[in-house]
């Protein structure tokens, strides 16, 4: 690479502005959850030699995040999931004009992601309908936030894909569903993903949902959960790091495990 080239370089110092700016406090939080708590208070900015894993088992136990971490992932892949399948089943005749008004409801989808989450009138919906403090509602309720991304996405993917292709699998008797699952899923199963760990990061992360849609202990996600923690021992930094270490890990995981998929439907390559 040639550095003498001024564009080049003021990529390269931006995109290595862009890294620090995220990856600081992530290498912070994890530094501070292998402190001690006396380590923390006499030298907080320092490395903790020697690390202090114990900090992790404390806020497992002490902050209950077993059952908590399953209901999140029954949560969060649950409406993550219908969420992404509906978000298909509504792309494809937006992108292929196979209903009226194609247009205006594909810009209401856009509109909806600017929109904040209606927590007041899913809360009375919630009320009504039999969906408060229960696990199917809780996930029922956590299907509309990915459907405006995922609708956009895949139906840009879908418009890409030849109609010559539609043709022929009608042709052949295939029908709207078996067509949906066997042909257009595996050609848009990049931004399918992208949309799935979206919804499902939507629900991982979300601490007012749990506040207005949940009651019972036993039903609370790990972000509930955290914050809770987080009520009880607000001077406890160390164990604090070490409880958000934990809850991010699986999302974190996830994400390294999907790179490729990311990179293909950020690339537009099928």
């Amino acid at each position: 690479m040639k550095f003498s080239n001024p564009l080049r370089v003021r990529r390269l110092a931006s995109g290595l502005l862009i890294a620090l700016i995220f990856l600081v406090p992530i290498v912070y939080v994890i530094m501070i959850s292998l402190e001690s708590p006396s380590q923390f208070a006499a030298h907080p900015m320092q490395p903790p030699l020697p690390p202090h894993i114990g900090n992790f088992g404390s806020a497992w136990r002490q902050g209950d995040l077993g059952p908590e971490i399953i209901n999140t992932i029954i949560y969060a892949v649950g409406g993550a999931g219908i969420s992404t399948g509906l978000s298909l089943l509504i792309a494809f005749p937006i992108a292929r004009r196979l209903i009226r008004w194609s247009s205006p409801l594909f810009q209401w989808f856009v509109i909806g992601l600017a929109l904040p989450i209606p927590y007041i009138p899913l809360f009375i919906e919630a009320r009504d309908l039999g969906l408060y403090n229960n696990r199917i509602g809780y996930i029922l309720l956590h299907v509309e936030p990915g459907l405006p991304l995922g609708v956009i996405l895949l139906s840009a993917f879908v418009s890409s894909i030849p109609r010559e292709l539609d043709e022929a699998a009608w042709l052949d008797g295939a029908s709207y569903p078996r067509y949906i699952v066997s042909f257009v899923a595996p050609l848009a199963w990049p931004s399918i993903v992208i949309t799935f760990l979206y919804s499902l990061l939507f629900v991982w992360n979300d601490i007012i949902g749990p506040v207005v849609f949940l009651a019972s202990p036993s039903l609370f996600p790990v972000a509930r959960g955290v914050y809770s923690f987080y009520s009880s021992n607000e001077s406890a930094y160390t164990l604090l790091a070490a409880a958000v270490m934990i809850v991010s890990a699986p999302v974190a995981i996830l994400f390294a495990a999907s790179q490729k998929q990311l990179l293909r439907a950020t690339m537009g390559i099928r």
